[in-house]
């Protein structure tokens, strides 16, 4: 292969693009970091997130409110990103998102549900963004939690995940912390 086609790689380019603007919001959700979670969306951008339906602005709110003092983890499965032209692109990315709620009858429950995100992205001045995001669910689960963090093998961990910059990433990745410091309210 002497010659690479443009338009291929292209594709390529961008479809990483939009796999980054993906990994971005697990890390924002995970780490409570609502300027990053912003900063995926355009700004007339919308999200119908199963028990939220609206702008960008609420989904923030929403979604910083709903997990805060939460341990949530976000892992993204399959992806599949389909180019509709230069600027427009459909994704649907399958989706495991655990969250340690409140029980209903006291105590602490592990929620995960399972679903796709069924995302539309443009791309403007050479950058990917969400401008529509459809949360589907296909199953979810909800049992009374058993991890018992103060006491017990991981007590003491040092690296428990948390929300920024307590999280071990802010320690550990210079690039993470220094978008952090310059995102800082």
């Amino acid at each position: 292969m002497n010659s690479i086609d443009a338009n291929a790689l292209q594709a390529l380019l961008d479809k990483q693009a939009i796999t980054e603007v993906l990994m971005r919001y697990s890390r924002a959700i995970d780490r409570k970091d609502p300027q990053l979670l912003r900063a995926i969306y355009w700004p007339e951008a919308t999200d119908d997130h199963l028990i939220y339906e609206g702008d960008i602005p609420g989904l923030v709110a929403f979604c910083m409110e709903f997990t805060a003092g939460m341990p949530t983890h976000h892992f993204l499965g399959n992806v599949l990103i389909e180019l509709a032209d230069d600027s427009n692109a459909y994704s649907e990315t399958y989706y495991q998102a655990y969250h340690n709620i409140d029980g209903e009858g006291g105590g602490k429950e592990d929620f995960t549900l399972l679903g796709r995100y069924l995302d539309h992205f443009q791309k403007r001045n050479g950058e990917w963004k969400m401008l529509h995001r459809t949360v589907a669910i296909d199953a979810y689960t909800r049992v009374p939690a058993t991890s018992v963090w103060d006491s017990g093998m991981f007590a003491g961990v040092k690296t428990r995940g948390g929300p920024r910059p307590h999280d071990p990433l802010y320690r550990l990745n210079p690039l993470a912390l220094q978008e952090y410091e310059k995102d800082k309210p």
